[in-house]
């Protein structure tokens, strides 16, 4: 091999095109996203691992509110099956005011109301599973949307709500997670790198199950989609059709129309 074919072999070799180069970085830029997408896993695990520390003394923050069984229901003879199904479907909510009230706007005024609380709604798969046959006499069926989803759920719901009554207490705070600087600090970092398209980068780059439009999710689709408002009405109250034959002009002026008549109509003409 001579010096120009070595040279030109060595051109050939090292040197890449604008398509290459392109794809090279993109390459690395993905290569990037999932090493760090990698080491802030292993900084959430390991900051979670930290353990906790005891408060001396403890620190309230708010109320919290449950359900609680009612005095006279508490001394039947049916105050422990009662109490074990609370146990299932009992919920709790905090807050700042002891009262449980929230701002509501009525009539351009602010006002204050009282934040309402529920029993937890049982799926089928809970109630299935984890309910026995009395506790199941217990709950009736109903249908609600979750978010803006427009495809009901059946759910299972508790009747006898008038057993359980509300109770609030301090909300005490007795221990506190150990925290490290280094790793809060790094932490701070990646969220940082990690923007909006770089999200929704990685969640591609992972096979992550992300949509923007949650309406088209599901069997349902309405009938309606992408259809104006005539297409509709024609297809439930068509119009009339009319066959229009052209005759010759010369023969005479002006045209004539042929209806499609039904021959009970053309009876009844002719009669």
């Amino acid at each position: 091999m001579d010096t120009h074919e070595h040279d030109y072999w060595v051109q050939c070799t090292r040197l890449r095109s604008k398509r290459q180069r392109k794809r090279m970085q993109r390459e690395d830029e993905t290569k990037q996203l999932i090493r760090k997408h990698k080491e802030q896993k292993a900084i959430w695990t390991e900051m979670r691992n930290l353990g906790w520390t005891e408060l001396k003394p403890p620190v309230q923050r708010g109320f919290i509110r449950y359900f609680v069984l009612r005095p006279d229901v508490a001394r039947t003879k049916e105050a422990a099956f009662f109490q074990k199904l609370l146990n299932k479907i009992n919920t709790k909510e905090w807050s700042s005011r002891k009262d449980f009230k929230k701002k509501r706007r009525r009539f351009g005024k602010k006002v204050y109301v009282v934040r309402e609380q529920k029993l937890r709604d049982v799926s089928v798969k809970d109630f299935i599973k984890d309910f026995s046959d009395k506790e199941r006499t217990c709950f009736d069926e109903a249908l609600v949307h979750f978010g803006k989803c427009k495809t009901p759920f059946k759910v299972y719901r508790f009747i006898e709500t008038w057993r359980f009554v509300l109770k609030v207490q301090p909300s005490m705070i007795t221990k506190v997670r150990i925290k490290n600087l280094d790793l809060e600090k790094r932490q701070a970092e990646l969220d940082k790198f990690f923007d909006y398209d770089r999200k929704e980068r990685l969640w591609r780059l992972l096979d992550c199950t992300y949509k923007r439009d949650y309406h088209t999710k599901g069997k349902y689709k309405s009938p309606l989609d992408n259809r104006t408002f005539a297409s509709v009405l024609d297809e439930h109250w068509p119009e009339p059709q009319m066959n229009v034959t052209f005759k010759n002009p010369r023969k005479s002026e002006g045209f004539c129309f042929k209806l499609n008549l039904h021959q009970s109509i053309i009876d009844h003409i002719a009669a």
